[in-house]
């Protein structure tokens, strides 16, 4: 969506800024508006100022150059309209233009002169693979079941208590042998798992709430929790299997590596322009001043 919206923008300064071919051929004519030409040339341009993987997208799909097309046709008619009524004489929209075509600029200019300049080959790639192994690395997994005793947020204490007394009940059930899975299909009160003997499948941390997550992650496996109190009641865990964290081989991800790598080389060389820019203009600037010039 974001992505679009930019798309967007871009459409919109190009209609102030390219003039429109008088004399293009008929059949590269996509639009007349009076005695302007909207053409495939300008369509593309327009298509051709998006990164890469957004003008992979476009190009996949006819819908979106219509769109595309429509939001200039628009876009040329609304602003021939506000041209004529002097909207783009007036100080204040003078000035957003400007600073729209200074962003625009910016934007193009880092694009063509930075970005796209940079290019990345195996050996820098598989450089920067060893130098950051925790990015590549599959996070640790663990499988586990779980029996449910369901208290509802909206519940009495008298209500928690006889939840809690019950999953105290079926704790001793398992202690003294009773089989969990069974138990888990009789028992639990999550419908997610109650057919499957309560097993979660895999998971990585981040996935479960806190408290559950905390628990499930300390257990060995064979190991079987005590009572633990989430928001959705009482669980009882057991850890089925553990899965240690493990750097993915280079050769399987090679292009993922490819493309972080490259991502990262271009947004510090874009920083390492941009500052050297800035110190070579000699700017000055005085962010406190914005805050006093309220007072």
């Amino acid at each position: 969506m974001l992505k679009f919206v930019k798309m967007l923008a871009v459409i919109a300064l190009v209609v102030i800024m390219i003039p429109y071919s008088l004399s293009a051929q008929d059949k590269e004519i996509l639009a007349k508006i009076g005695n302007k030409k909207i053409t495939m040339t300008d369509l593309n341009r327009i298509i051709g100022s998006q990164d890469p993987e957004q003008q992979k997208i476009i190009e996949n799909n006819p819908q979106i150059k219509q769109s595309i097309l429509w939001n200039i046709v628009q876009g040329t008619v609304v602003s021939d309209i506000a041209k004529k009524k002097g909207f783009n004489k007036k100080p204040e929209i003078k000035n957003q233009i400007e600073l729209m075509i200074n962003n625009f600029l910016t934007a193009v200019y880092l694009q063509k002169e930075i970005v796209e300049k940079i290019t990345i080959n195996d050996d820098k790639a598989h450089a920067y693979y060893k130098d950051h192994p925790e990015i590549f690395k599959t996070p640790e997994k663990i499988r586990v079941k779980h029996i449910l005793i369901k208290v509802a947020a909206s519940a009495s204490d008298e209500e928690k208590k006889k939840a809690s007394q019950k999953a105290e009940e079926v704790l001793i059930k398992i202690k003294g042998g009773e089989d969990f899975s069974k138990l888990a299909s009789e028992i639990s009160d999550d419908p997610g798992t109650k057919e499957k003997g309560g097993d979660l499948d895999f998971f990585s941390k981040g996935t479960m709430v806190p408290a559950f997550e905390e628990a499930a992650f300390s257990l060995k496996p064979g190991e079987i929790s005590g009572i633990i109190e989430t928001e959705y009641g009482y669980h009882i865990i057991k850890m089925e299997e553990k899965k240690e964290a493990l750097l993915e081989p280079y050769e399987n991800i090679k292009d993922k590596v490819k493309d972080q790598a490259l991502q990262e080389i271009r947004k510090s060389a874009v920083t390492e322009f941009l500052e050297k820019a800035v110190k070579d203009a000699r700017v000055e600037v005085f962010p406190e001043r914005i805050d006093k010039s309220k007072k």
